[in-house]
């Protein structure tokens, strides 16, 4: 119906009727130093990422700028620097452990160092603990049960969270995962929209339910994009907007993890952290590319943007 356009009343004259403009959406764009209070509020943080590709590093390095402590993390299945700088910071109380490392370079320093010195609490677990456990959350389900998983490990001896229960249908015993609630989910996309529509390129499939496991959700992006772009294929936003609370520009957000289509992971740059943590200086580590440096665009000074243009090459 055009704008000017009149309705008749049953029996009467034409009348003008006033069009009524839909709602307009509250853009969900903050910047990374809210972003870094609103993590700091959090007592559960779960992460997404693998390894070295897509890790949220902005966000955590303002989560700590910004005083975070006290820490449950639920890190990705294989995580690496994400979680371990947690560690060195000292802001991480219990860590829920699949893998925790760097590849090549072995075991991650400092959550060996921590693990060693019990100065965290580690919830041993493995891939499907964590996998079914995000699920379970996901789902608003009590837990997961699972047949043929752990009865040739000693995983439900060291990991007290892992329960039986009977099957009402086979009378048969069952071990079950818990949910993996978290108060704050914070995950790197590519793009993503004001909105919160996000596209994660090179994921584990997990993301989404790490998105739908917690009660806030941030996402920092490479790319803010217009919702018409997001429109144009559905099909590739990894986390739609209504599961979004925040969105963050933040290039190079990922780095030194490698951002899939963007850049490569800064291989120099991690073994250099590794090398830091492992002969005591982890403190030197964090003065000069956390606490000093105030703002995002500092970090990205003090790694040189020589180096950081040199990993978008062959991406």
């Amino acid at each position: 119906m055009k704008e000017d356009a009149t309705v008749p009343e049953p029996g009467g004259a034409p009348v003008d009727t006033p069009r009524t403009a839909p709602p307009k959406r509250r853009s969900k764009e903050i910047s990374l130093q809210d972003a870094g209070r609103i993590i700091a509020e959090g007592m559960v943080v779960s992460l997404a990422g693998s390894q070295l590709v897509n890790s949220p590093m902005a966000l955590i390095r303002e989560a700590i700028r910004a005083g975070v402590n006290s820490l449950t993390v639920i890190p990705a299945i294989d995580a690496s620097i994400a979680v371990d700088l947690m560690i060195a910071a000292g802001v991480v109380d219990t860590l829920v452990v699949s893998y925790v490392g760097f590849e090549t370079l072995g075991l991650a320093p400092a959550f060996r160092q921590a693990g060693e010195h019990k100065a965290i609490t580690i919830i041993e677990a493995d891939e499907p603990f964590i996998v079914h456990g995000t699920r379970a959350a996901a789902a608003g389900l009590p837990f997961i049960p699972v047949r043929h998983v752990y009865e040739a490990t000693d995983l439900p001896k060291y990991n007290p969270r892992l329960k039986t229960t009977v099957d009402p249908y086979t009378g048969e015993e069952v071990l079950t995962i818990p949910p993996l609630h978290a108060d704050v989910c914070i995950l790197h996309a590519q793009e993503a929209d004001e909105f919160g529509n996000a596209q994660i390129w090179a994921g584990n499939q997990q993301e989404l339910d790490k998105a739908k496991a917690a009660r806030t959700v941030i996402v920092s992006a490479e790319r803010i994009v217009s919702v018409e772009r997001s429109r144009a294929d559905p099909r590739k936003v990894t986390i739609p907007g209504y599961l979004v609370d925040a969105v963050v520009h933040v290039p190079f957000g990922a780095h030194p993890t490698m951002s899939a289509g963007f850049y490569l992971d800064d291989r120099e740059h991690t073994r250099a952290y590794v090398e830091a943590v492992r002969r005591g200086h982890a403190d030197q580590y964090l003065s000069t590319y956390v606490h000093e440096p105030k703002t995002h665009p500092d970090y990205l000074a003090a790694v040189g943007i020589g180096r950081l243009t040199s990993l978008m090459r062959e991406v």
